[in-house]
């Protein structure tokens, strides 16, 4: 009769094998999560969730205004109306151009008042595609925001 073979060094070999495959593919994902994106949306996180409520309160007090966007050949033109349908003239306006598909080609536009609550901007945009206009007007003591989605082609 032969001795059974002693499998201990089977399984000390595979036990090595499994968890040294349980490290290396840890590993790359650790340097795979420590290469991309940082995951940080927006500064001071906390600080603008305490002032939610405030952001909302000034969103619902805002000015009732009527208003409309156009973007023609490069031309980004802005009608701001009151609620009785007077525009709204000399006011302070600036538009933020962000491109939602990509960080580092945002830009601030300041609009010039042509009359009859029409205001408008040449833009010098680098990309063509999808941007995000935020609105930002003031005048008397008021001020209104409010976004737009364009395509730009």
């Amino acid at each position: 009769m032969s001795e059974p073979k002693p499998f201990g060094r089977t399984v000390l070999i595979s036990f090595v094998l499994f968890f040294g495959l349980i490290i290396g593919v840890n590993s790359v994902f650790i340097y795979y999560a420590l290469d991309s994106h940082p995951g940080i949306i927006t500064e001071n996180p906390y600080e603008k969730g305490l002032k939610f409520d405030e952001t909302l309160n000034k969103a619902k007090n805002q000015p009732k205004i009527e208003n409309s966007v156009n973007y023609e050949n490069g031309v980004l033109a802005w009608i701001l109306k009151n609620a009785d349908g007077s525009p709204v003239d000399k006011a302070n306006v600036t538009v933020k151009m962000l491109r939602p598909v990509e960080d580092g080609h945002d830009k601030v536009f300041t609009l010039e008042h042509v009359g009859n609550g029409r205001y408008e901007a040449k833009l010098d945009l680098q990309y063509k595609g999808s941007w995000q206009a935020q609105l930002k007007a003031k005048w008397n003591n008021k001020e209104f925001q409010t976004q737009q989605s364009l395509t730009i082609r």
